[in-house]
């Protein structure tokens, strides 16, 4: 089955903040998709710029553009609205500094259809400047739930971004919403999104380009990043719940958090003493099974090993390994 035109509608989420500088680029991106069976929520979360001028721009000249406006709440509470008002049997969200390939929703589209699967994920490129050309690989890989989640703990693929995929709306319509008031809402639901599917499908093509600059909340320190230590605790608790065969995948990525929290605060010269005691019980906690387990990635592996040496050691290791 083939989706190169029209089909079931799909709702595109865009949070827009303050992002003038990218967002006609974004905007334009959408429109040129050669799936056309689409809205545009473009949900302006109390921008002081001129985002919602552009935005307006695009919705006077395609009725499928449409903006909402909210008092400013964060990207959660926008991707929320969005979520609330969408009219389509399919979601996928966009970042309004990013853009997306033509073929991004058709290729997609087929993903789910041609398997049945509620989620269809693609890959991304990572960058500035988009590729020139993409290389389409045909049918797309169906993993189970459990299956995928795995390999997104194991962050053997990256899945766990809200962007860059397809859902149906089916897994939004028993009260699941991004968390507010919390960094990492992406991490903090990708799991109970995967989980709650029939099956997932994967296309490994770069259909997504997320945008790299300084300004990003992932290129600089702030004390927000501290809430992916809570945030992977949850998810610890979570499996041990709902998923008892996932506990010891939820476990490594929780590693994964607080060494990477504990080298950001060794890096930036930070003394938070209690967060360090935090991460360090986790890493002690969790090393040797980190060590033993042949599923964890080599850079784990060495921050585990490297840890038995304390601060020195792993001070030394970040020289290497980044």
């Amino acid at each position: 089955m083939s989706c190169n035109s029209t089909g079931s509608l799909v709702s595109v989420v865009i949070p827009v903040y303050n992002a003038g500088e990218y967002l006609e680029e974004c905007l334009e991106s959408v429109r040129a998709q050669n799936y056309t069976d689409f809205e545009v929520l473009m949900v302006n979360d109390g921008s002081t710029d001129g985002s919602a001028a552009v935005c307006r721009r695009f919705s006077d000249a395609d009725r499928r553009f449409r903006l909402i406006e909210i008092p400013n709440s964060g990207v959660s509470s926008a991707r929320n609205t969005g979520i609330d008002n969408a009219q389509g049997e399919w979601l996928c969200f966009i970042d309004a500094d990013d853009m997306i390939h033509p073929s991004f929703l058709s290729r997609l589209m087929d993903g789910v259809l041609t398997t049945g699967a509620d989620m269809c994920i693609g890959s991304f490129h990572y960058g500035e400047v988009p590729p020139h050309d993409v290389h389409m690989s045909g049918a797309p890989t169906v993993y189970s739930p459990q299956e995928i989640t795995s390999l997104g703990l194991y962050q053997k693929l990256y899945v766990n971004m809200p962007w860059g995929m397809i859902y149906s709306k089916r897994l939004f319509e028993k009260g699941l919403r991004f968390r507010k008031g919390r960094r990492y809402e992406d991490l903090d639901i990708f799991y109970k999104l995967l989980l709650s599917s029939n099956h997932v499908a994967y296309l490994p093509e770069k259909l997504y380009f997320y945008r790299q600059h300084s300004g990003s909340f992932m290129n600089s320190f702030t004390p927000a990043r501290l809430d992916v230590l809570d945030v992977t605790d949850d998810m610890l608790s979570y499996m041990r719940e709902h998923c008892p065969s996932l506990e010891r995948a939820a476990r490594d990525r929780r590693f994964s958090a607080h060494f990477n929290i504990w080298t950001l605060l060794i890096s930036n010269g930070m003394e938070m003493p209690e967060t360090e005691a935090r991460c360090r019980r986790v890493i002690r906690e969790e090393r040797m099974a980190e060590l033993l387990d042949p599923k964890v990635r080599l850079k784990n592996r060495l921050g585990a090993l490297a840890s038995f040496g304390g601060r020195r050691m792993v001070k030394f290791l970040m020289k290497f390994v980044r």
